[in-house]
């Protein structure tokens, strides 16, 4: 297997079925990217984790964004807390531990969440820092149908998190577009303009750099997912690792659709083409935590209501009935599959 997250049917073969051959228990349920759990209390719970293993000491805060952001488009609406995680390679300095922990209050700060707990160590079995975060808070209740499961109710015997909800309609594609917040490439513009930097600034203004690393404010989707949850939104998902593309053919996975997307409909920020073309990677292959992918019948007014509340979307596609999942760029097609290697690592095995 390649480096990165363990995905789709891999991911369902190897360690879905396997941990979750039966589910008895009435009130927990588990997914790929977000579990649920319904206390005595009766409010229903998300809880989503998520990992970072980059060099140098920047995974903190990235790991508290990937998971907030699943928790986020899977219905959380407020988060409770964060949990962490993180292991260090031996010989790592003190000063390192500290760097990681404070990227991960920077960022938890900016979410208005605490830091509840944090558990760290040092392995010999890691390279480079791998840093952990478990986000929870409890899921809002809409009267919409999401691409796991219908909100506000678990999923009967027989049904996961992450396939539709039973219904008529459950696999249909209607008359959905698919729409996109933010751009492509998002968080890996902001990792690499820091952690490339010396290399790009042979080509480019410091102006330029600075610009991409101050994307970071937007690599939060909390109040785009409330949004799309309040007006109606079928279907949502988080973009992470792997890039708009993966997250393309999981929106779609999920929901039980084929999409067709127009490639060039899909919003970029030219700091991340200037980027990508000098480091040789695809952008849309491309750490993409920031970006929100939804499915709605009503895409056009799911964008007028982000562009209202300062949220970037564009509709970029439209889901389709069967399996196909393609991108088109002119006479020029391209079938999405699962995700392959993110081109961040081509980045992080070349820094070794």
């Amino acid at each position: 297997m390649k480096s990165g997250n363990v995905t789709g049917n891999v991911y369902r073969r190897s360690v879905y079925q396997k941990l979750n051959p039966e589910r008895k228990e009435k009130r927990a349920v588990s997914g790929e990217n977000c579990a649920f759990f319904m206390p005595d209390s009766g409010a229903r719970i998300a809880v989503a984790m998520d990992q970072t293993l980059y060099p140098g000491e920047s995974g903190g805060k990235y790991a508290v964004y990937a998971a907030a952001n699943q928790a986020a488009a899977s219905g959380a609406r407020k988060l409770s807390g964060i949990l962490l995680r993180i292991l260090l390679p031996e010989g790592a300095p003190e000063q390192a531990l500290q760097s990681i922990a404070k990227g991960a209050k920077e960022a938890a700060d900016r979410l208005g969440v605490s830091v509840l707990d944090t558990k760290a160590g040092v392995s010999f079995g890691v390279t480079a820092p791998l840093t952990s975060a478990v986000a929870f808070g409890e899921e809002a209740v809409f009267e919409t149908r999401t691409a796991r499961g219908g909100r506000g109710a678990l999923p009967e015997d027989g049904e996961d998190a992450g396939r539709p909800a039973r219904s008529e309609e459950s696999g249909a594609a209607g008359c959905r577009q698919v729409v996109m917040t933010k751009w492509a490439g998002l968080e890996g513009s902001v990792l690499l303009a820091d952690r490339c930097g010396e290399t790009l600034r042979e080509r480019y203004p410091a102006w330029l750099l600075d610009e991409a690393r101050g994307l970071e404010r937007y690599l939060s989707v909390q109040r785009e997912a409330a949004a799309a949850g309040e007006s109606g939104a079928d279907a949502l998902c988080a973009a992470a690792e792997g890039g708009i593309f993966h997250a393309l053919w999981t929106l779609a996975q999920r929901a039980g659709v084929g999409l067709d997307i127009d490639l060039k409909r899909i919003p970029i920020r030219q700091e991340t083409v200037e980027i990508c073309n000098t480091l040789d990677l695809n952008p849309y292959e491309l750490l993409a935590n920031g970006s929100l992918l939804c499915l709605s019948a009503r895409g056009e007014e799911l964008v007028r209501i982000f562009l209202a509340r300062g949220i970037p979307a564009a509709v970029i596609g439209i889901a389709v009935p069967g399996n196909d999942r393609v991108v088109r760029s002119g006479d020029e097609i391209r079938f999405l599959e699962p995700a392959r290697e993110d081109e961040i690592f081509k980045i992080w095995k070349s820094m070794e």
